[in-house]
């Protein structure tokens, strides 16, 4: 039996390096992070601090930051949530017990949210919180990672044992960087744990339910088109029949090989097509040449014809990420590198397009699907031209076979065989040549047999359709269904499980991104977490999204998350407009009463002052008037009361994550109560109702306070001065340094290099110090100069494979100061110990400010075979004197220039060039010494 090894993986936490201002005082070698410093203090006195001096607002925002994962475990809305809901945690919660469970979380654990590991009999250890625990199987729901459940059969269960470790993290306060975020965090908690009990949530009344198998059935109807043929009288539902393309528009796009071939045997040249094969009595020899026919007829109706495709690598390249990023694989199977389907079974299918289209074909089609394809199943995805080209030669850029490629000549005798044919074997029920709609020439559905005919396993004279069992039992229920009318919410689930639009939705239980293709939606701002890369929820969007607006993102395109990379298609007004209608009479929220109130210009100025800094501080996250905020460019404000229904907004401010639960928008009302008690009384009604009178002034609104923000200048004066937070570049372990004589450097204490040097002056670190820890620094002054990744002292033979990680063999120790305040930075690799000291001097000569750097390497013994990069860049140039120029700016001067070696690298896909410094140390201390000139 395997031994039991207690564990508890690590949570993906973001960290935040600790800000350092570093003022008349020395630093020790390493640096405490901030749990170890809140540790060193009276849980009582930060208690006590928090209690007076935390800001609740700016908690509240801390609370939903991705960085500290707080809503993934503590959400309310969850059923069974991971972690304890905090505003149910009761009177009898102290502050001294919150400030205790973010430091010491393992100390006391809460009644009913203790973990355990579970041994298996396979031998794999799990560790989570048992949601449900029955004799047949044990549901755990892990504390780390996508807080999924696993079920676990009882047969399978070796040993359960329970942990003495909680599933909140060691060291969760770490990413706030200082001591004053986390008393507000504390603050924000208090204020939550102060309510006592939950405030009820906002419920919707909707009808979509998940679809019954008579309305699948119904879907299946539509989308076979069944009645081109058959009379579709057994549901009004406004779900458009999924009808054939137009031939004329689209023919002449078309290979006329692949045509041929795909009339002769449609469901045996491509499989899950909706097309049914028309042919059935027909033998081998009169298919081929009914085919024949066919295609000449067809050819005839267009003058545009097909080209051989000329596929372009780099357009193919670009369609690949851009087929895999903008919402094609919603639909589609996504493609391995070969072009291999790797969700075929549930996916389109697009067949052998390759084989199809020419690439202005493609092309044509991705920019206007709905021309030649009117009923909507393949949507406009608002395709840039160039978009279109790229997608379309990835498409494309699959081999060909010789036969498909060969010339197609038009022959018109056979083409006016083929007419009749077009007509004998019933291909106009389907498809428009000539914009008349023939009527219906079989049994109305009512009337059809469930067993017989199309839907039988007999082959007849009628069509034969590719159905599953499960498609052909959906049928069958849809037909022998009662006569009572179909709901509104049956419609609505209808038509989004029809038009697939469920395929990135989630309406009550109907729908949403499945896990398979989770890993396909994307984002441009992962601060904003979930809700950044999934199109939201359609669950209540009647009662949240005014008429207007709604039609206007149905039909025209309009969009409001620009930070979301999957793109809202386009239908067609015909197919998806009448879903405004039917939202509105379904989605309905409890009527919410206003407050009264006399002054109305009054309560818009308060308004103004609670979206700004010295409010609420909305301004922080939210665009305004299309000017995106410094910590991530969530809705605009100024398109809000134009949205949004007030009752809706109501009852979203009252409690975010009831209407929205994957939101990382904060409660400033938690059960009601205002967190700013000093502003209108800290009536909640009287301030949300502010907040609407101010956001109804639009795009007129007045600009709230925070928003035109004056860059910050962090200068050394007499002493240098230190930055620790993200560079661009960098990373968050970048340690930015100024001296006194306006020269600059950032060490990477990541991977231990030299990032960046410039001149002038230091650097605006308002981008982090304004964003909550989630921006860069911003160097000031001139010349800067950035160095590839990767450490500088390296193995010259086996180097470091660059990534964006930290090298396995290097270790940061800290740094000391001297009576300047300037580091001295440490580490060690492979038992070498390393001091990197820069100093700013004045060249006496010119009167210029120089950087010189001076190495020290430590070394028990004599080591060879390693290398020191002094810098890198696009050209480096050997000059007089051991001076070395960089980018013909920065000029090197090395101690012994005679050894150094100008080295052509790649990292991470960039040529670069590298002045490498062979490296030959003696046991003890080897020093050397790099001047940097500009």
């Amino acid at each position: 039996m395997n031994t039991l090894k207690p564990h508890v993986s690590p949570r993906n936490v973001i960290a935040t390096v600790l800000l350092l201002l570093i003022t008349c005082t020395d630093f020790p070698a390493m640096a405490q992070t901030l749990t170890e410093r809140l540790k060193g203090e009276s849980i009582e006195k930060l208690a006590s601090d928090a209690r007076t001096r935390g800001n609740p607002v700016k908690g509240a925002i801390l609370f939903t930051q991705q960085n500290l994962h707080c809503t993934r475990c503590h959400n309310a809305r969850d059923a069974k949530p991971v972690g304890p809901a905090l505003n149910a945690l009761g009177k009898d919660v102290t502050d001294v017990h919150l400030v205790e469970a973010l430091l010491a979380p393992s100390k006391s654990v809460r009644k009913g949210y203790e973990s355990v590991v579970i041994l298996t009999t396979a031998g794999n250890v799990m560790a989570g919180r048992i949601v449900e625990d029955g004799p047949a199987r044990i549901v755990v729901q892990r504390s780390t990672g996508d807080l999924d459940r696993v079920t676990i059969p009882r047969p399978e269960v070796e040993e359960i044992r329970p942990s003495m470790v909680s599933a909140m993290p060691e060291n969760l306060v770490d990413p706030l960087g200082d001591r004053q975020p986390f008393l507000d965090l504390v603050r924000y908690l208090m204020e939550l744990a102060a309510t006592g009990t939950e405030h009820p949530q906002s419920e919707f009344v909707t009808g979509g339910e998940s679809l019954r198998p008579e309305l699948q059935g119904i879907v299946w109807l539509k989308e076979f088109n069944c009645q081109a043929c058959h009379q579709h009288d057994i549901s009004d539902t406004p779900l458009t029949a999924k009808q054939a393309p137009d031939l004329a528009r689209s023919v002449g796009r078309i290979n006329p090989r692949f045509l041929q071939q795909f009339i002769a045997d449609p469901l045996k040249h491509r499989p899950g097509t909706t097309m049914p094969d028309v042919m059935v009595g027909l033998s081998p020899l009169e298919r081929k040449a009914a085919a024949d026919e066919i295609t000449h007829y067809l050819l005839s109706l267009s003058d545009e014809r097909y080209s051989t495709p000329a596929i372009e690598s780099e357009a193919a390249n670009r369609g690949r990420d851009t087929f895999h990023t903008v919402g094609c694989v919603a639909c589609h199977s996504p493609r391995a590198e070969d072009h291999q389907e790797l969700l075929a079974e549930n996916s389109v299918p697009l067949g052998k397009v390759h084989e199809k289209y020419s690439v202005d074909g493609l092309v044509a089609f991705l920019e206007n699907p709905l021309q030649t394809r009117p009923a909507g199943r393949m949507p406009q995805l608002q395709l840039s031209h160039w978009e279109a080209i790229d997608i379309a030669s990835y498409l494309l850029a699959a081999p060909t076979t010789a036969s498909i490629t060969e010339p197609f000549p038009l022959n018109a005798d056979l083409a006016a065989k083929g007419k009749a044919r077009f007509t004998q074997l019933g291909c106009q029920q389907c498809h428009s040549v000539d914009s008349q709609k023939p009527a219906p020439t079989s049994l109305a559905l009512s009337q059809v047999r469930p067993n017989q005919g199309c839907l039988s396993d007999e082959q007849g004279n009628w069509p034969l359709f590719q159905l599953s069992d499960r498609q052909r039992t959906d049928i069958q229920a849809a037909l022998v269904r009662t006569s009572q009318d179909l709901t509104s919410g049956d419609h609505i689930a209808l038509t989004l499980t029809g038009m697939r639009c469920v395929n990135c939705h989630q309406r009550d239980r109907l729908g949403g991104v499945s896990a398979e293709r989770d890993i396909y939606f994307h984002t441009t701002n992962p601060n904003l977490g979930p809700q950044g890369r999934i199109p939201p929820t359609l669950t209540g969007v009647g009662a949240k999204l005014n008429p207007n607006w709604m039609r206007q993102v149905l039909v025209a395109g309009r969009t409001i998350r620009p930070y979301v990379t999957t793109r809202m298609p386009q239908y067609g007004a015909d197919n998806v407009a009448h879903l405004v209608e039917l939202f509105e009479q379904v989605d309905h929220l409890p009527d919410v009463e206003y407050p009264r109130f006399d002054d109305q210009k009054k309560l818009r100025e308060v308004g103004t002052e609670l979206v700004g800094t010295a409010g609420l501080n909305c301004i922080v996250c939210h665009t305004f008037q299309l000017k995106a905020a410094a910590n991530m460019p969530a809705v605009d404000l100024t398109e809000m009361a134009e949205r949004l229904k007030k009752d809706w907004f109501y009852h979203y401010m009252r409690d975010p994550q009831s209407l929205s639960r994957n939101t990382i928008m904060p409660s400033f009302w938690p059960a009601g109560r205002a967190m700013r008690k000093d502003i209108l009384d800290g009536n909640s009604d009287l301030q949300i109702e502010a907040l609407w009178q101010y956001l109804l002034d639009g795009r007129q609104a007045r600009t709230p306070r925070g928003l035109i923000v004056e860059p910050i200048e962090l200068l050394a004066t007499d002493e240098a001065v230190m930055l620790r937070r993200s560079y661009p570049g960098v990373g968050k372990r970048g340690i930015g340094v100024g001296y006194p004589q306006q020269v600059n450097l950032v060490f990477d204490a990541e991977q231990l290099r030299l990032a960046m040097i410039w001149k002038g002056k230091f650097a605006d670190p308002g981008g982090v110090w304004r964003s909550q820890g989630h921006g860069t620094v911003r160097p000031l002054g001139d010349q800067l100069m950035r160095f590839s990744p990767g450490p500088d002292l390296d193995d010259a033979t086996n180097p470091w494979v660059v990534d964006d990680g930290r090298p396995p063999s290097h270790q940061f120790m800290g740094y000391s100061l001297d009576d300047k305040m300037r580091p001295r930075f440490r580490y060690r690799f492979a038992g070498i110990d390393v001091e990197d000291y820069a100093v700013d001097q004045i060249d006496g000569s010119e009167n210029q400010a120089f950087l010189r750097r001076q190495l020290t390497f430590k070394s028990d013994g004599d080591r060879a075979g390693l290398t020191f990069r002094a810098a890198s860049g696009n050209s480096i140039v050997r000059a007089d004197d051991g001076v070395f120029v960089v980018d013909e700016r920065l000029h090197i001067h090395v101690q012994d220039a005679s050894t150094a070696k100008i080295v052509n690298r790649e990292v991470n896909g960039a040529a670069t060039q590298h002045l490498n410094i062979p490296l030959h140390l003696k046991s003890g201390l080897t020093t050397l010494t790099l001047d940097y000139r500009w």
